[in-house]
C-alpha cells in the first residue's frame, strides 16, 4: 500500500507551523507513508485559506491508497504507535460540535446542504482513494466560492457528500477523536493527535498557539 500525508499552509510560515510539519512529517516516514508540505493557493485561486485544503482531492495524489491531510497546527503525541493509515477507517471528525454546524448550514444553504449527508470537521481528513474519486467528480466551482470565508472547507466537503451521496452515518467518520484532541482537553495525554488551540482550557482564556504548544512540550506530552 502507498500512503501520503499532507498539510497545507497560505503565508508566511510560523514557528509553530515549521514544529507541525516537522513532527508530522517524522510521523508519516515512521509509517513507510510519503509526506508534502504544499503552499499557497493550489486548489483555486481567490479562495481562502481553508479552501485550499481541497487540493487532497486532486487526481495528482491518485497513485496513493490513502491520503490523510492535517492542518499544520497537529502534533502526533509522544510515544504513540498508532497508524491512521492501518488503525482507522472512516473520512473525518464528528461529534456534537459538527451536527450543529451541519444544521446551521442547511438552514443557510437549503440548496446546497442537507444534514443527512456526511460533514466532517476540517483539521483532519482521511480520504481513500475510491472517496477521493467519488467527491472530486462533483466538484462545481460556482458552489465552491460560496463557501469560501464562511464554513470554508468543511462546507465544500459537506455539499460535495451531498451531490455523492455520502451518507451521515457513523460509517463514513472517524471511530476515535483521539486522532484530534484539543490541546486544553482534559484529557490531551490520552490522544494519538493533539490540535493546538488557543485556549488554555475549555471555555477559556486564551493564548497564543506556541504558548500551549510549549506547555505540552513541558509536560512530555509532544
Amino acid at each position: 500500500m502507498s500512503n501520503l500525508i499532507l498539510q497545507h499552509w497560505r503565508g508566511n510560515i510560523d514557528e509553530l507551523t515549521q514544529l507541525s510539519v516537522d513532527n508530522i512529517r517524522d510521523y508519516a516516514h515512521s509509517l513507510g507513508a510519503d509526506h508534502q508540505f504544499i503552499t499557497g493557493q493550489p486548489f483555486q485561486y481567490g479562495l481562502t485559506s481553508p479552501c485550499q485544503k481541497l487540493v487532497m482531492l486532486d487526481e495528482r495524489w491518485d497513485e496513493y491508497d490513502t491520503v490523510v491531510m492535517m492542518d499544520p497546527d497537529m502534533f502526533v503525541r509522544k510515544n504513540i504507535d498508532r497508524d491512521i493509515f492501518r488503525d482507522e477507517t472512516g473520512v473525518g471528525r464528528h461529534h456534537g460540535i459538527q451536527e450543529t454546524l451541519v444544521r446551521n448550514l442547511a438552514r443557510r444553504f437549503p440548496l446546497l446542504g442537507d444534514p443527512r449527508y456526511a460533514y466532517w470537521g476540517g483539521s483532519i481528513y482521511r480520504l481513500e482513494r475510491d472517496m477521493r474519486i467519488k467527491l472530486r467528480e462533483q466538484i462545481r466551482y460556482n458552489e465552491v466560492t460560496q463557501f469560501s470565508g464562511n464554513y470554508e472547507d468543511e462546507g465544500i466537503m459537506h455539499r460535495l457528500a451531498v451531490l455523492a451521496g455520502v451518507k451521515n452515518d457513523p460509517r463514513n467518520y472517524l471511530t476515535r477523536d483521539m486522532w484530534n484532541k484539543s490541546s486544553f482537553e482534559e484529557d490531551v495525554e490520552d490522544s494519538y493527535i493533539v490540535h493546538i488551540r488557543t485556549k488554555i482550557v475549555q471555555g477559556g482564556p486564551k493564548q497564543p498557539k506556541i504558548d500551549n504548544y510549549k506547555a505540552l512540550v513541558e509536560r512530555g506530552l509532544i
